[in-house]
């Protein structure tokens, strides 16, 4: 499931859970997509927890969560 959600510059983006690297459930990502601008790169957040814990975040978090979570966010490699 994801989340929509405005950043302060107007942009949407949308946050999802994924799985950690190589595919395993611990140390999930949390990826940030930019719906307004298709060429700005995915960033993620690394959250403790298991995917699951990771998609409950998404689906609770307000707006303002979100786009402090954004704020300190990576590019995905």
């Amino acid at each position: 499931m994801s989340h929509t959600f405005t950043d302060e510059s107007l942009m949407t983006w949308e946050a999802f859970a994924s799985s950690g690297k190589f595919g395993f459930s611990v140390r999930p990502r949390i990826v940030f997509n930019c719906l307004s601008d298709p060429n700005r790169p995915p960033r993620y957040v690394e959250r403790p927890g298991n995917e699951a814990a990771a998609e409950e975040q998404v689906v609770e978090y307000d707006e303002k969560q979100l786009r402090e979570m954004l704020r300190s966010s990576r590019e995905l490699d």
